[in-house]
């Protein structure tokens, strides 16, 4: 097989960083509300309590690559103008 063939490895994009971590957003939402109906309605298992907190730190950390991507897309439309 050459590898030729398969053709160059594709480097990520800014778009790909801020459509990954929007996708991380809507899960850590979509997450945080089933874990926060479910206490809600009374149950207080201890691995929906975790379910919420793992959400909030997802929410978390894609907020920041979210931030990042923007800076980072700043950064190259400074340097064109």
């Amino acid at each position: 097989m050459d590898i030729g063939a398969l053709g160059a490895p594709r480097m990520p994009s800014l778009q790909d960083a801020q459509a990954s971590a929007l996708a991380g957003l809507q899960g850590a939402q979509s997450r945080a509300d089933e874990a926060g109906a479910q206490l809600a309605a009374g149950n207080l298992d201890p691995a929906v309590v975790v379910s919420l907190s793992s959400a909030q730190t997802d929410f978390a950390a894609n907020v920041k690559v979210m931030q990042a991507a923007q800076d980072n897309t700043k950064r190259v439309l400074d340097m064109l103008v």
